[in-house]
């Protein structure tokens, strides 16, 4: 029972007392007090409207942002839930269509895309142990704006490869034969691919919002541009035009995609292109032997436990690798890959007067690529790294900042218990 109404003042409205809030019930903020009073005296003559912000906020995974959820001990108050109600209608109504949109069958995804004239966005991803493709989802895909670009022009598609969560033999299979296929080699990848899965645009690691809206656009611009390419062929047409339209379609598309999804396509145009006056066939050629020399080079230091070498006896893994880099045909990709290994081993062992030439030799090799700006860069600041590890020993780190926790050496606290 709560106390009785005390008596009405002249020329007072009456104002029936609210109950008390629960025990557990925060401090009430401005929108609680104008939304619990009686509808007659809501207004205000200057009321704050806070910007709700778009993006979701930390550890929500995109859902609405707490202002606009149901506030505790709400069921007592028939004001509040007047205006509560309708707003987590249609909150919980967008969640739910939300999360109905993704997919998780490529060939039902296929045949929709087919019938709406669409295309399909793969998400390979691990939810469960793959941090960024979980930041990804939680900061980027999980967006109505992001999501609602995306289904303009495809059907987005979840193909999830968890650790904890448990999948049938069937499902696991079938996951593999689509990594496989696509030759997906890290998370979070995003395959944007028309109705018959050929892809279009390939998005690897973590995007952010931005990102992700503007991969969004150049793949429905690709996907366009592929699809009217691939209408003309069946078309007739000369072979001079069949080869300019051929040649069209094959730079536009993924050139890693080319020999397992557009292999008529290749196979027609090495018919009429015999001279390869286009250079595609050049290109696919050379993106075979970098991969064949990475594998082998990956193989090889594995071999010679190139790792181990590098703690135990770092003269002798720079003696590899110098032997390594004197291959004959090896391309510049793979040389700057051995020498961004050979610069990291020599500033752990704080050897900084030998730096300066391999990396003057990886910024000559492609100075545009990622690491030849990272050469170019370490190369800027070789004055300083001199005097902050000349007077090192072999394998010491510099001095931290006072405070500073080494991140090989952090204690990491003991999760709470539950």
């Amino acid at each position: 029972m709560f106390p009785s109404n005390p008596p009405l003042s002249a020329g007072r409205p009456h104002r029936p007392r609210l109950p008390p809030p629960c025990p557990s019930q925060p401090k009430r903020k401005w929108w609680w007090k104008i939304w619990t009073r009686p509808p007659e005296n809501r207004k205000l003559k200057h009321l704050p409207t806070p910007e709700i912000p778009a993006a979701p906020l930390p550890e929500t995974c995109g859902s609405p942002p707490p202002i606009l959820r149901f506030p505790p001990c709400n069921n007592d108050i028939p004001a509040m839930k007047t205006i509560i109600h309708p707003l987590a209608a249609i909150l919980l109504a967008w969640s739910a269509g939300a999360s109905e949109t993704w997919s998780t069958s490529p060939a039902e995804a296929m045949q929709q895309a087919a019938a709406q004239n669409k295309g399909v966005m793969l998400e390979f991803t691990g939810s469960d142990w793959c941090g960024a493709c979980i930041m990804q989802k939680k900061q980027a895909l999980s967006l109505p704006e992001i999501q609602t670009a995306i289904s303009r022009s495809f059907i987005p598609v979840e193909l999830d490869y968890p650790r904890k969560k448990q999948q049938d033999a069937q499902t696991k299979t079938s996951l593999e034969t689509y990594k496989k296929s696509y030759g997906i080699t890290g998370f979070p990848t995003l395959v944007f691919a028309d109705a018959q899965g050929r892809p279009v645009h390939t998005v690897v690691g973590y995007a952010n919002p931005a990102q992700v809206m503007q991969d969004t656009k150049k793949a429905a611009e690709a996907l366009n541009t592929q699809q009217s390419l691939t209408n003309k062929l069946a078309e007739k047409l000369t072979d001079q035009q069949r080869r300019d339209t051929l040649v069209q379609l094959l730079k536009t598309v993924p050139q890693s995609s080319i020999r397992t999804f557009y292999k008529p396509a290749l196979a027609e145009l090495e018919k009429l292109d015999p001279q390869d006056a286009s250079g595609i066939l050049a290109k696919l050629h050379r993106d075979d032997l970098l991969h064949a020399q990475k594998l082998e080079w990956a193989d090889t230091f594995r071999k010679k436990n190139i790792h181990i070498l590098a703690d135990q006896n770092p003269d002798e893994a720079l003696s590899i690798m110098d032997s390594y880099l004197k291959k004959n045909g090896l391309l510049p990709e793979v040389k700057q890959a051995v020498l961004m290994q050979k610069v990291y081993l020599l500033m752990q062992q704080n050897r900084v007067n030998e730096l300066e030439q391999p990396l003057k030799e990886g910024v000559a090799l492609l100075p545009e690529s990622f690491e030849g700006k990272a050469f170019s860069k370490l190369l800027d600041k070789l004055p300083e790294i001199k005097k902050e590890r000349g007077l090192l020993k072999p394998g010491e780190e510099p001095p931290l900042p006072p405070g500073a926790i080494r991140a090989t050496k952090m204690i990491v606290p003991t999760a709470p218990a539950k």
